[in-house]
Parts: C-alpha cells; structure tokens; sequence
C-alpha cells in the first residue's frame, strides 16, 4: 500500500470533519444544542453499537490477539510513564499535564474506524473493533489515574471506576466480546437492526468532530502543546512499530494497529479535562493542533510504517 493510497483514503475523513468544523458556522446548523445532541446521539449509541456489532460478529479465533494486545498496549504504558517522569518539564502545572497526557495517549476512535475501514475494508473495519475493544479501556483508565495523581482535588476510586466502566465506547465493546464467546449467532433481523445505525456512526461522529474544533489559544502552554503533539503523532507510533516488530506482528492486524497509534487525540478528552479539573482550554487547542497536523502527519508516518511492517 503507497502512500497515494493512504492520502486517498484520509480524503473523505477529512472531508466530513472540514464540513462539520464549516456547517457549526453556517446560521443553519449554528445551534450549540444541535451539535451537543448530534454529539450524544454519536457517542453514547451510534459508536457503541457500531462497536458491538462488529466485536460480536469478528471471527477473533482467525487473529493471534495476544502479541497484537503486548504491541499495543505496552508502548502506551511506556510513553504514559514517561510523561508522568517528565511532567514538570512538558506542562506549566498539573492540570495543564493531565491534558498533555491524554494529547500523548488518546486516540479518536471516529477517525481510526472511519481510516481502517477505508484501507482495510470489512477486514479492517473488524480488526478496529478489536483493537478498540483492547486500547479503550486501557487509556480510559490512564486518564483517570493522571487526574488522581497529579491534581489536587482528588476523586473517589469508586467515581473513576464508574467513569471507566460506564463509558459507553466500553460497555459496546465487553457485550460485543459477551455476545462473541456465546455459542449462538446473532439472528438476521437483529443486524438488520444493527447495521444501519453502524453505518450511521462513523460519519455523524466525524461531521460532530469538525463542529466541536475550537479556536486555538496557546498562551503559556505552548511546550505542552508540541511535546504532546509530536509523542502522540510521531513519538507513539514509531515505538508502536518497533514493539510490533519484536513480537512478530505483521501484515493488516499490525497496520490497523498503527493506526491507531497514529491519529490524533479523542475529542472525548476535552469533556474529561472539564468535568475532572483539568486545562480544558489547552484540551481544546490539542484536539484542534492535532487533528490538522495528523492529515499531513498520517500519510508519513502510516506509509513508512506500512512498509516496515510487511
């Protein structure tokens, strides 16, 4: 796959979230309240049956999950530990860090499914669910430990747990795996059901992603703005590969992996900053930052990570 292909496939998500950012400005579709409900309407039923439909129909026997999981996973359990040594040097205080730290870890999950499907097709699609079902949780709970670390205000466990295990990315994903080790199928008029509100999903979700870009304020942050900028576009990725790599993972479940690796920082963290304390200003500026630099960062990085991993 060159790198013509992978600017082919970027094309249409970046065109859906230029046309939201360009619909949110219009005096038709200017309503906050349109945006919020589009938003919900995405994140909380959209996104997770579009998960759960694919996790509970993918044949997860055909894939060796367990080296794909170690190549995943600890690359992301390296950068966040070392962006935990380093905090004082990449943020002005600790809210500003718990914002840099999920910049350096998050991922848009919108973009990476839309991006899969896109290059891998069905196949790829799948294998985004898996590795969703696999790394969400994970930075999920990341996040909730960065706020529990490094602010003041701390938050019960029991609070956090609940954040975890109540996101509804989550719970899309553990009854897709539920439904997927049941010895049944799901029937035909239950997909029929399914599938259209899938297929509704990923475009509703990068339309809301463009609508909710914010004007860029720097300020005093602007260390933290490019040091998360360059772990989670460059720095990330690359150890992502080399991990890869060393526990034999190849071909398109490697791929989709680095995908992943490799997209910008969830819009979902600029609602986590807000509600847990964190610098939601500088949130919104690394969401923005990110998601323009990842169109020119993307192609590079996936066409040279491609070629590594065969």
């Amino acid at each position: 796959m060159g790198f013509a292909d992978i600017v082919t496939a970027l094309v249409p998500v970046a065109a859906l979230i230029a046309l939201g950012f360009g619909l949110r400005r219009t005096p038709l579709f200017s309503s906050a309240d349109f945006w919020a409900g589009a938003e919900k309407l995405a994140y909380f039923a959209l996104l997770p049956t579009l998960l759960f439909r694919n996790v509970a129909t993918v044949d997860i026997a055909a894939f060796d999950l367990g080296p794909l999981a170690l190549g995943l996973v600890l690359p992301t359990l390296g950068v966040a530990g070392v962006l935990c040594l380093v905090h004082r040097l990449v943020a002005a205080d600790a809210p500003a860090f718990t914002s840099v730290f999920q910049g350096g870890i998050r991922f848009n999950t919108y973009i990476g499914l839309s991006l899969s499907a896109a290059l891998f097709a069905d196949t790829g699609l799948a294998l985004a669910a898996i590795i969703g079902a696999i790394l969400v949780p994970l930075v999920n709970v990341l996040s909730s430990l960065a706020f529990e670390l490094f602010l003041v205000d701390k938050h019960s466990w029991l609070s956090l747990l609940r954040t975890v295990v109540l996101n509804p990315l989550v719970l899309g994903c553990a009854l897709g795996i539920v439904v997927n080790l049941l010895p049944v199928e799901l029937p035909g008029l239950a997909l029929e059901v399914l599938d259209p509100l899938s297929a509704a999903a990923l475009p509703v979700g990068l339309l809301c992603v463009g609508a909710g870009m914010r004007a860029i304020s720097i300020g005093e942050h602007g260390v933290g703005l490019v040091v998360a900028a360059a772990v989670k576009l460059l720095v990330l990725p690359a150890v992502t590969v080399a991990a890869l790599l060393a526990f034999g993972v190849t071909g398109e479940a490697a791929r989709v992996g680095l995908v992943f690796q490799a997209i910008a920082t969830a819009p979902s963290a600029y609602v986590m900053a807000r509600q847990l304390g964190g610098n939601a200003r500088l949130m919104a500026a690394l969401i923005a930052v990110q998601t323009l630099l990842s169109m020119v960062t993307l192609p590079l990085v996936l066409g040279l990570g491609f070629r590594l991993l065969g």
